[in-house]
């Protein structure tokens, strides 16, 4: 597949990595500046072209001719839209554009990114906030990962010691509808990844990632949730914009929300355009006092999404060890994707750059072999492999397929269908199974799934 990215910030960085670690695509990089034309260069094997993404002639150079998509990703969003419009004049129908808000549509209006001859588009800020609103309905829910079928999801949830599971071997689980309709796909114990099986007893601490369609996870949830976990007040430190997009869907969902900022002109902006309700502290979030007056110690969450990294982590400790019930990081910088989810003391740490990401490769909507989520607290993957007619497992069953040790499916995907996966399970063309992947394991599904 010929690819053009477009911005080599470190969300082009980032994407350009993941597509070239395929080693079947044919990827340009376009960048303005090209101040990270190096860093690519000695790690991947790509055309690089510095210059304006809006000069066609460069566009041409690039093989916008031939392109069978476009990642318009800069950090200008209406150059990304102009780019957007000239690869759709010559031909390229799988666009995607990265903008700041959406505000710019309106379905209601009519007015759709296909208006501006755009194919698809994301906001990453969107995107950071959609993925704390997830965190944010249960104390005990530490993530939701979501897959190119939407239909299906994935939940990491803490066990606590008051948890219905905490004590249960898995093969002993309550006899109930909603626990044969999911999958226990893995857990983490003190760092560990681990392969659940029938005779894995649950323990308090375990954090446990189940896969199911949406309704089913949300059963389960509930099922195994206390009332005491619900989350009702909130405080919130960094007026970014996706702080404001985060505090505007809280706001609007009935959530106790207090805004802690450290420049009065950005708290009184807040003031002005979110709607009523909310309360905006003036003062820095890694101040003790400040954290006070916001009412740190008895709020049931802590989220911060400061633009500058390190004070955000900074406030998180401070959270916790202040009373915080449950803390959420947002980071930014591709070094924290693996550093953040580590640290103990963060209940939940959500990259916007790897987050980004994941949208684009849902976006992307080719349904081959593609990278979902970085698993957090174990050096591990989701990825999506499709099944092809001449696939070594097309026509078997899962029991039969003789799959490298240690291979883990969550789930499959059959058109709009999400099955769990059994080993009586048949795979079928077309197919998608969602595995649980390390480098290594990755490697070795690959001739299984080879067209």
């Amino acid at each position: 597949m010929r690819i053009i990215i477009v911005g080599a910030g470190e969300l082009g960085c980032l994407l350009a990595a993941r597509l070239c670690a395929r080693n079947e695509h044919d990827i340009t990089v376009i960048d303005a500046s090209g101040e990270q034309f190096d860093r690519l260069r000695e790690k991947l094997d790509l055309m690089l072209i510095e210059g304006p993404a809006t000069d066609i002639s460069l566009l041409k150079r690039a093989g916008i001719e031939t392109a069978d998509i476009v990642f318009a990703v800069s950090g200008d969003e209406n150059a990304n839209m102009v780019v957007c419009q000239i690869a759709r004049s010559f031909g390229v129908t799988n666009t995607i554009c990265r903008v700041y808000s959406l505000s710019a549509f309106s379905d209601e209006d009519g007015i759709t990114p296909g208006t501006f001859g755009i194919g698809k588009v994301f906001s990453s800020p969107d995107e950071c906030a959609k993925k704390v609103m997830d965190v944010l309905h249960n104390r005990n829910v530490l993530e939701k990962i979501r897959f190119s079928n939407p239909s299906a999801l994935m939940e990491v949830i803490d066990i606590t010691p008051s948890s219905m599971l905490a004590g249960v071997r898995i093969k002993d689980f309550p006899g109930t509808d909603v626990l044969r309709q999911v999958r226990l796909a893995a857990l983490v114990r003190e760092q560990r990844f681990i392969i659940p099986h029938g005779d894995t007893i649950i323990v308090p601490g375990d954090r446990i990632y189940v896969a199911g369609s949406n309704e089913k996870l949300d059963d389960f949830v509930k099922l195994v949730s206390e009332e005491s976990s619900l989350i009702k007040r909130v405080v919130i430190s960094g007026a970014s914009k996706a702080g404001e997009t985060l505090a505007k869907q809280l706001l609007s969902a009935g959530y106790e929300i207090r805004f802690v900022e450290k420049d009065q002109a950005r708290g009184e902006h807040l003031l002005d355009i979110l709607p009523p309700g909310l309360i905006v502290i003036h003062g820095d979030p890694t101040d003790e006092e400040v954290m006070e007056e916001a009412g740190i110690s008895n709020c049931d969450a802590f989220v911060s999404v400061d633009e500058n990294d390190e004070s955000g982590i900074l406030s998180c400790i401070m959270a916790k060890r202040l009373g915080a019930r449950k803390v959420i990081a947002v980071t930014h910088k591709p070094e924290y994707i693996s550093i953040v989810p580590a640290m103990e003391v963060i209940d939940c740490g959500f990259n916007s750059t790897l987050v980004s990401v994941n949208a684009l490769f849902r976006l992307m909507g080719n349904g081959t072999y593609q990278i979902d989520a970085k698993l957090q607290r174990f050096h591990a993957n989701l990825k999506e492999f499709k099944v092809s007619e001449r696939s070594r497992l097309c026509g078997s069953s899962l029991a039969e397929c003789n799959l490298p040790p240690s291979t883990v499916f969550a789930l499959l995907f059959r058109g709009d269908e999400v099955i769990t996966p059994s080993g009586t399970t048949v795979f079928q063309p077309g197919d998608i199974a969602v595995a649980i992947t390390t480098p290594e394991t990755a490697k070795a599904l690959e001739p299984y799934f080879q067209r």
